[in-house]
């Protein structure tokens, strides 16, 4: 299954959630919030929103496919230290 995606762009009605998508259309979006961040973070943000394309929720398959990031470990960490993800 090949991934099509329309557009990232970075918006600011999102202040209590990291990114979005919608799987009809291939759009992902970022909060403005994150701008900032490492691209190591950045890569991992958009990795788990393009995983959201294939898998429409946080399932095991899903999060399969966001640990092929070799850095969603790290990435994740560093948001929790922020306050901006949750810890499992």
């Amino acid at each position: 299954m090949a991934l099509e995606i329309a557009s990232i762009k970075y918006v600011t009605n999102q202040n209590t959630r990291n990114g979005s998508c919608t799987p009809a259309n291939g759009t992902i979006r970022i909060s403005h919030r994150l701008a900032d961040m490492p691209k190591w973070v950045l890569d991992y943000l958009i990795m788990h929103e393009m995983a959201h394309l294939l898998y429409p929720d946080h399932s095991k398959r899903f999060w399969d496919k966001v640990n092929e990031y070799k850095y969603t470990e790290r990435a994740r960490g560093f948001l929790i230290c922020k306050g901006l993800e949750k810890a499992d």
